[in-house]
């Protein structure tokens, strides 16, 4: 359960909220939990079967004050993530955030990318990003939070920008499906542009991040509440 809103301390704002951050054992997931930790929530650090980055992770988090867990899955298999979306609702009692890391891990320019790594990459991020988003439908608390953040892609990284373009798309189309329970989805992506929140832009320029942490800690927390459907840029910006 969520502490009430006037027991939360202000330096701890997302205190008594569990938050699982896909791929925290490596990479912007890695930064995102330790940033969810040092504002108070409990975060589950999954991991595709490397319980040593992850158990390094968890070793941080833990020995700078905050709470954390790692768990297996791979998130790509529907039975394996939702065996670790109940582990952690028995663990933690509750759920309240998902961050999806969608990162690909690109090695081929797009003139001598196969078909086959094409599907494999583009498939298992996405289909995770998806499998997340359906069991967050079914097991996130109510005011929960959703969010995607697209790590930057090298210089024409074909296979990203097929992902990013996907994962942006599915949080707007998603959306209104969660809109009963007051569920926000949110995508942080790169780029430039404006989004139609100006509460959010107001908050974005008082930021200007340059890295994913920061606004992912901004979309968990109880001042988003009315920030939805949006891919907000990194650049200080957003883009819809």
């Amino acid at each position: 359960m969520s502490k009430p809103v006037d027991s939360v301390p202000a330096d701890r704002p997302l205190s008594g909220k569990t938050a699982l951050v896909t791929a925290a054992y490596t990479g912007i997931g890695r930064s995102i939990a330790k940033t969810l930790a040092a504002q108070g929530a409990q975060v589950v650090v999954q991991h595709p079967h490397f319980p040593e980055p992850a158990a390094d992770v968890v070793k941080e988090i833990t020995e700078a004050g905050g709470a954390a867990l790692a768990l297996a899955a791979d998130i790509a298999d529907r039975d394996e993530y939702e065996e670790l979306v109940q582990a952690l609702l028995e663990d933690c009692g509750g759920w309240h955030v998902l961050v999806n890391t969608a990162a690909v891990p690109e090695s081929e320019p797009f003139p001598k990318l196969s078909s086959e790594a094409f599907d494999s990459n583009f498939a298992a991020t996405v289909k995770g990003v998806f499998h997340g988003m359906q069991l967050a439908l079914q097991h996130l608390a109510d005011e929960g939070r959703v969010i995607t953040v697209c790590d930057p892609a090298d210089p024409g990284g074909a296979v990203h920008e097929a992902v990013r373009g996907a994962v942006e798309q599915l949080g707007q189309a998603v959306a209104p499906d969660f809109g009963s329970r007051r569920i926000t989805v949110n995508t942080v992506s790169y780029g430039a542009g404006t989004t139609d929140n100006a509460e959010l832009e107001t908050a974005l320029a008082a930021m200007r991040p340059t890295e994913p942490g920061a606004v992912v800690a901004y979309l968990a927390g109880n001042a988003a509440s009315t920030v939805n459907a949006q891919i907000i840029r990194l650049d200080g910006t957003g883009g819809r």
